[in-house]
């Protein structure tokens, strides 16, 4: 089972909703982090995702965005309120520790006496792995933690930040390597599933301003490299040096993706995602990044989604 890592931003939540319809509902299981205190459009998200049956893990205790001044509280109350206006909606109570020193998330897994599941970013030791058994799922990250520890817990998910993000969309080169969790998570026992940041990466931006160079981001899975995953990466090459017509930059790199893909077709899977593209290369409409964004997230989902 699949279980991508998001923050509740508007075109992640819209990404996730756009995708009811297009993946199978019993292999997907979004890992949602809050960071905007405002939670009716991630409510929304929430109750229109479990009216499909596709259960979310919403983190109660979120520390990013909005909430990065507060005491990482337990929103769950506040999450169910907003639900509950809509319908009785479906998410899972999910715990974020950042690691054995992150006191209050620690205290919170010892308080919960509802069904939880855990999401840790970093280390697990011996003393939280004794508070993470009451969990019904733990997410981890395999690459912090050794498996001595890791393997012994009943039920586990499988993540890491397969995204070779760069500072500048200049830096990006053709192609890069993603990840092989999709196949490997299988060889332990206790693996119910992996996860990953889609094409976002792990760390937490606001978002910035025009970009010099407009790189379009396009997962895939190799066969004839044993089904591991791959980004291409599609950039804009005229006036770098410059801010300006942003939407004549995405129309560059939309040409070259559309084209790889159409010389290509037998490397990527036809998604909702590729099917936005192919429309907005038809119009030659330039949404904005955020948009953008938001289709390269649906094609990396959906192209996993069948694992």
């Amino acid at each position: 089972m699949y279980y991508p890592i998001l923050k509740s931003k508007q075109y992640e939540l819209a990404a996730l909703k756009e995708l009811v319809g297009h993946i199978p509902v019993d292999k997907v299981c979004p890992i949602l982090e809050p960071v905007n205190l405002s939670l009716a459009p991630l409510a929304n998200t929430v109750f229109e995702l479990a009216t499909a049956g596709i259960t979310s893990w919403v983190v109660v205790n979120p520390s990013q965005g909005e909430f990065a001044t507060g005491s990482g509280a337990n929103i769950t109350g506040s999450l169910i309120t907003h639900i509950a206006k809509k319908g009785i909606g479906s998410f899972i109570p999910c715990v974020k520790v950042r690691d054995a020193a992150d006191v209050s998330a620690v205290a919170l897994l010892k308080s919960l006496t509802e069904p939880f599941v855990a999401y840790i970013e970093g280390p697990i030791t011996p003393s939280l792995k004794s508070d993470l058994m009451r969990a019904s799922v733990v997410a981890l990250n395999p690459e912090k933690t050794d498996h001595s520890i890791w393997g012994s817990l009943p039920r586990v998910v499988l993540f890491h930040d397969g995204f070779d993000k760069k500072t500048r969309n200049l830096d990006y080169g053709v192609e890069s390597y993603y990840s092989n969790y999709h196949t490997q998570y299988r060889l332990h026992p206790n693996a119910i599933g992996f996860g990953d940041y889609t094409i976002l990466g792990e760390r937490f931006s606001e978002g910035g301003g025009p970009a010099f160079v407009v790189t379009l981001h396009f997962s895939y899975l190799d066969p004839s490299r044993l089904n591991q995953m791959y980004v291409r990466h599609f950039s804009s090459y005229s006036d770098n040096g410059s801010q300006s017509d942003p939407g004549g930059k995405f129309r560059e790199a939309l040409d070259l993706l559309v084209s790889y893909v159409f010389a290509n077709p037998t490397k990527f899977i036809n998604t909702a995602g590729w099917q936005d593209f192919v429309a907005l290369h038809g119009t030659r409409h330039y949404p904005g990044l955020g948009v953008v964004k938001k289709i390269s997230i649906k094609h990396h989902i959906q192209t996993l989604s069948g694992w």
